[in-house]
């Protein structure tokens, strides 16, 4: 077993270097002779480790399938000091793979006991913010900016690593260390992808809101800077994350609603006028000229300035208007806007 070491500075830690890679985080990436950890075993193990700014990128290499217990034990003897673990698709494949090939030898991980950040899983959800073709490593990457100079994947390098394992050629091997450098530095950089999902969690502060024309503009202060701005249009308005604020814009509708009221069995509807009366009041007209008022019979109308809601979202006892009693689309009156409503439409937004 050979181990290599590497150092780097981190050239800024921000709010989510802090959340997610902390000292008692470290970062894993293993590499295999194949997909089946009953067919294949893992030869190369990068780690990645943070103190300060200070980054320390260690790998154990393998020469043949016979120091693969070697590199595991060390792994495992390293990931003692540490509670958080954080990778690629890494629950899914280094993690299962690591304890298959621990039951070969015998030998019990201690991998499970640890709390397990999965990037890829945490990246996709947020799917909503993001416009990715897919959430691979290196789409990640490139969406960030980053690009590697390692121009192969883990499939390509087995070849080469059965011949550096045959041969101990210096090239085979060089090129093997970069890969599996470059996808332990690679996570670290992009650790600014769970920014994105971490928005949708976030705590969201109200700044302040106008009434222009037929929009209301209003901003919203966030904990996180995101690594890459974000817009999204939708049908009643759009949004733009930048820095630590988000910008959004929503239309007004402007004309005649009606807003339902809720105890339509205490009103008669009269037939002829249609308008509702309280039974109180028509008990002792003709009952030809009424009947029990129903739900939609039961309306007030108002003229003015209205903001549309998104579907289904729970904005507690302010009143709420519609077209008809049939439609679906919901308002609130412009005079009603308030900064709890504000930031419930926000959250939606970028949950939808």
């Amino acid at each position: 077993m050979e181990i290599i070491y590497k150092n780097y500075e981190l050239e800024q830690a921000n709010r989510i270097y802090e959340m997610y890679f902390n000292e008692n985080t470290l970062f894993f990436d293993i590499e295999c002779t194949g997909l089946s950890p009953r067919k294949s075993f893992i030869y190369l193990i990068g780690y990645a480790s943070r103190k300060g700014t200070t980054v320390t990128i260690t790998q154990l290499l393998a020469k043949n399938e016979a120091e693969e217990i070697e590199i595991i034990t060390e792994f495992e003897r390293v990931m003692e000091n540490f509670d958080n673990l954080l990778g690629f698709n890494s629950t899914r494949f280094d993690e299962s793979f690591i304890v298959e090939r621990c039951r070969k030898y015998n030998f019990t991980t201690k991998i499970k006991s640890k709390h397990h950040i999965d990037m890829y899983l945490r990246s996709t959800k947020a799917r909503c913010l993001l416009d990715l073709p897919n959430y691979k490593q290196k789409t990640i990457e490139e969406f960030l900016g980053l690009h590697r100079d390692d121009k192969y994947n883990g499939g390509e390098l087995i070849p080469v690593y059965q011949h550096y394992s045959l041969t101990g050629d210096e090239e085979a091997k060089q090129l093997i260390l970069l890969h599996n450098y470059e996808d332990v530095q690679g996570m670290i950089y992009i650790t600014d992808i769970l920014a994105y999902p971490e928005l949708l969690i976030t705590d969201l502060r109200y700044i302040n809101h106008e009434i222009d024309g037929d929009k209301v503009r209003f901003e919203i202060e966030i904990d996180l800077t995101l690594p890459k701005p974000i817009n999204k249009q939708r049908d009643y308005g759009l949004y733009i994350v930048k820095d630590n604020h988000i910008y959004v814009t929503l239309k007004l509708f402007e004309g005649q609603l009606y807003t339902f009221l809720p105890d339509f069995k205490n009103y008669y509807y009269l037939i002829n006028e249609d308008i509702i009366i309280p039974k109180a009041i028509g008990e002792s007209m003709d009952k030809a000229l009424r009947r029990p008022a129903k739900r939609a019979d039961c309306k007030v109308k108002k003229e003015g300035q209205f903001l549309a809601l998104p579907e289904k979202l729970d904005i507690g006892t302010l009143r709420t208007f519609k077209p008809s009693f049939e439609s679906k689309e919901t308002y609130v009156d412009v005079a009603d806007i308030n900064a709890t409503l504000l930031v419930k439409i926000c959250r939606y937004m970028l949950k939808h």
